[in-house]
């Protein structure tokens, strides 16, 4: 009995020590310089040759608010203004700072979901997470096992913290100071007069940045920190011939020539601007707001909301389409009105842009109504959307609601499996040179609705819904009032009231046409004002 024992005995000490063994390979030592009473421990694996941490236990040390969403496979750790959001099986992270503005990063590996805990590469990761809740450097060291943190950022702990402007005969010098090497720049001068320039790796302090006072050729300065670099935007006046980054010899100073052109080269300028202005004379042409894209939601099988009486969503959007389809035809010549359905049939949201784009459509206007679950309700309204994240719960809400159409579609898991969250982000960034007119189109399509009917003003949000994603081209959608409100569905299942919203929108139309094409005729890109 007793050798049994023995024998027992070492066997359980075995398993004790790999046990432990095992414990200290998954977990990572974290030493605050600061305050050693603060040191703790977080949960580590290696995979792949890639350290992974756990973002729960990084959110408990630096005492960081926490959210899971199980559904949707999310989680996210915040410190007002600011939180970071990631999602299960994705490499992007989303930085979301105080005015409400969401900014994808790619981290080099997916994050992983296990043991009920989000884990990301570590290394990666910190270089984020510390620019974004102000902390300072966060240095790994695998061969120790340990995560250093030091003292939270102070104010001299900036390696930029100011810049000089000195104007020149010829131009303009600008003196970025640092205190250490930066490596990596990049600058871009636009024919606008706007020069960017991108720093990477470096933290600034913007507040005292954008105090410097604009002076020469330097009429406005905007500096902006992000987790990976700092961009420092300059409004220039007048002619710019060139822009030259100098790096200094003696220190890590940067500088910044901007020369105006002398004799000749004003001469050589005056002459391309004119060659430019041929050549642009003849795209113009094509650029007229000569097709307007009309798409009336649902259709089909898909009923869209029902109203409190049963007013179907998808009659009344294309009440109202077709008769502002008439307006145009009959009021706005040479201008082609292009339908994605006519009648109740059932089109595929990724097809409506198709249809848009193939039309050559230079403005895409989807109708549609709004509904809440609980029939009658007291809330009513129209809203016009732009194709951007939502901000607000009810606006993600809205929208995940009309996208809900696609479950609808034959394999709709693959033809919409890259719209996440964060690659929407993207796709959204991609019709940035049509943002300001859409958002142009979307400010008088709020005044007139609200001017020439009783339907109260919800306002211009911004949401991700599917049907605006592949129209190449300026575009809305018009939440035109709530079927589940017995005072709005009454006036939308009305013909009168689906004519005043139809007069509405068309009068929204007329003034862009004639604000666009002004543009135009400037010689100005509408896109980018």
């Amino acid at each position: 009995m007793k050798r049994i024992g023995r024998h027992t005995g070492l066997v359980l000490l075995l398993v004790l020590c790999a046990w432990t063994l095992r414990a200290q390979e998954n977990t990572l030592k974290v030493e605050f310089s600061s305050d050693s009473t603060k040191n703790t421990s977080i949960g580590v694996f290696p995979r792949q040759g890639i350290v992974y941490g756990s973002l729960s236990d990084l959110a408990t040390a630096f005492a960081l608010g926490t959210y899971e969403n199980r559904e949707s496979g999310k989680f996210e750790i915040k410190r007002p203004p600011y939180r970071i959001t990631v999602g299960s099986d994705n490499p992007f992270i989303i930085v979301t700072d105080q005015a409400g503005t969401k900014t994808a990063y790619q981290l080099p590996a997916n994050v992983i979901h296990a043991a009920d805990a989000y884990f990301v590469p570590l290394t990666a990761f910190l270089r984020y997470f510390t620019v974004t809740f102000n902390t300072s450097a966060a240095y790994y060291d695998p061969k120790l096992n340990v995560l250093r943190i030091g003292a939270p950022v102070a104010g001299d702990a900036f390696e930029i913290s100011t810049l000089e402007l000195s104007p020149k005969a010829n131009g303009m010098l600008i003196r970025i100071p640092s205190s250490k090497p930066l490596p990596d720049l990049e600058s871009w001068l636009r024919p606008d007069g706007w020069l960017y320039l991108t720093i990477a790796d470096v933290k600034a302090d913007t507040a005292a940045l954008n105090r410097v006072h604009p002076s020469g050729l330097v009429k406005q300065l905007i500096a902006i920190q992000s987790p990976t670099s700092l961009q420092l935007t300059f409004r220039l006046s007048g002619k710019i011939a060139t822009s030259e980054i100098i790096r200094s010899k003696e220190s890590h100073d940067v500088f910044i020539s901007i020369r105006t052109p002398g004799l000749d080269e004003k001469q050589l300028l005056e002459r391309r601007q004119q060659e430019i202005r041929a050549g642009l004379e003849q795209e113009r042409k094509g650029w007229r707001l000569d097709v307007i894209v009309l798409d009336a939601g649902h259709g089909g099988k898909d009923a869209g909301a029902i109203g409190v009486t049963g007013v179907r969503e998808k009659d009344v959007a294309l009440g109202i389409t077709l008769k502002l389809g008439k307006l145009i035809e009959k009021n706005l010549k040479g201008v082609k009105v292009v339908y994605t359905r006519k009648d109740d049939r059932f089109v595929e949201l990724d097809r409506r842009g198709q249809i848009a784009n193939e039309a050559g459509g230079k403005l895409f206007i989807s109708i549609h109504c709004n509904s809440l679950p609980r029939k009658p309700s007291k809330m009513r309204g129209f809203e016009v959307y732009l194709l951007r994240p939502g901000r607000t719960e009810d606006a993600i809400a809205i929208a995940e609601r009309e996208n809900a159409v696609i479950k609808m579609e034959e394999g709709y898991k693959d033809r919409y499996k890259d719209l996440t969250e964060e690659n929407f982000i993207l796709v959204a960034m991609a019709q940035s040179a049509h943002v300001k007119a859409s958002e142009v189109f979307a400010d008088l399509t709020q005044r007139e609705i609200k001017n020439k009917t009783k339907i109260p003003d919800q306002g211009v949000k911004q949401a991700g819904f599917y049907v605006l994603v592949g129209a190449a081209m300026p575009n809305v959608l018009v939440e035109t009032a709530y079927l589940s409100n017995r005072e709005d569905e009454k006036l939308l299942r009305s013909q009168s009231g689906q004519q005043k919203i139809a007069e509405s929108l068309f009068s929204a139309i007329k003034k862009y046409k004639n604000e666009y094409e002004k543009l135009l005729l400037e010689g100005e890109d509408i896109g980018s004002r």
